[in-house]
């Protein structure tokens, strides 16, 4: 076990930093997406001093928040053998940039990019053998929603503790991080969501469904995993019975 750990702890001081193009996307990905949750500041009038305070507390936030996504991704690929690299996704920031433009900060698109994983050859110990298979490339992509969930949990719990009457920029940024982590799961390359969805649709009908969920019990102030198992549950009962079914059926 302590080789492992040694092994493990050797893998992330080689391969845990990012290059300078994850940087320089992961720098975009922050700005944008703050400007995004950080459009509307809640006030009734524009001031453009406090807009900018407000907007540099979220860019700070989201920074955390994308930094928590990421590393997740990265820290659950080194066992598996793997080295992943963010890359960006024009098309997704453009789209939420014009929804946050339209809807004055209402509306929020958050599918800046994805991941490549990259088979590290002289790693040849993991729980694959001859390559890359879907299984653990969703397991890997899983673990950016993952770790966005586990980020808005600490946030929320911090909230709690210190700021008993409620902080409107905790409470922003634990919403952002769930809706983040749905967001991702969207089923469209290049997000986490398509990797789970084409490795196991079933699968990704059970998650997908407790991370949409929960994210929607929280927005009602019901914070209970039990109950987002159970709407997951649903969710891939319906989609077996509706859709999978039929779909083997044709063949």
């Amino acid at each position: 076990m302590a080789t492992g750990l040694r092994n493990y702890w050797d893998k992330v001081k080689r391969y845990y930093p990012f290059n300078k193009d994850e940087k320089k996307a992961l720098l975009i990905t922050t700005v944008v997406l703050a400007f995004i949750i950080g459009f509307n500041d809640g006030s009734s009038q524009f001031n453009l001093s406090k807009w900018l305070l407000h907007f540099i507390f979220i860019f700070i936030g989201v920074g955390i928040s994308v930094l928590f996504h990421e590393s997740g991704h990265r820290l659950v690929a080194f066992p598996a053998g793997f080295k992943v690299e963010y890359q960006l996704w024009w098309y997704g920031l453009v789209i939420g940039i014009i929804f946050a433009l339209f809807s004055k900060g209402n509306i929020w698109i958050l599918v800046p990019g994805g991941i490549w994983a990259h088979h590290m050859l002289i790693h040849r110990l993991g729980f694959f053998r001859y390559g890359p298979n879907t299984f653990a490339i969703s397991v890997i992509a899983l673990s950016g929603p993952l770790a966005s969930i586990i980020c808005a949990t600490l946030i929320k719990t911090i909230q709690w503790i210190f700021f008993s009457a409620g902080s409107p920029f905790l409470q922003k940024l634990f919403i952002f991080n769930l809706a983040y982590a749905v967001w991702s799961l969207i089923p469209i390359p290049p997000l986490d969501g398509s990797k789970v969805f084409f490795h196991s649709r079933l699968t990704f009908a059970f998650i997908f469904g407790c991370v949409l969920g929960y994210t929607v019990l929280a927005a009602f102030g019901i914070f209970s995993w039990i109950l987002a198992l159970i709407i997951g549950g649903l969710i891939w009962l319906v989609y077996y019975v509706y859709f999978e079914v039929g779909a083997w059926v044709k063949y």
